[in-house]
């Protein structure tokens, strides 16, 4: 991503945001893969 790409960047940042806020996500992507808290909770 090019830096000065800013609308790109707010549209990823969000749409991680909100895969974040989807419990899914630690269920289902951090368990498999990782054996702690990746956010430091």
């Amino acid at each position: 991503m090019r830096k000065d790409d800013t609308d790109l960047k707010a549209k990823v940042d969000k749409d991680i945001a909100d895969i974040i806020k989807d419990d899914a996500y630690k269920k289902k992507i951090e368990k498999k893969y990782f054996d702690f808290d990746v956010y430091g909770g």
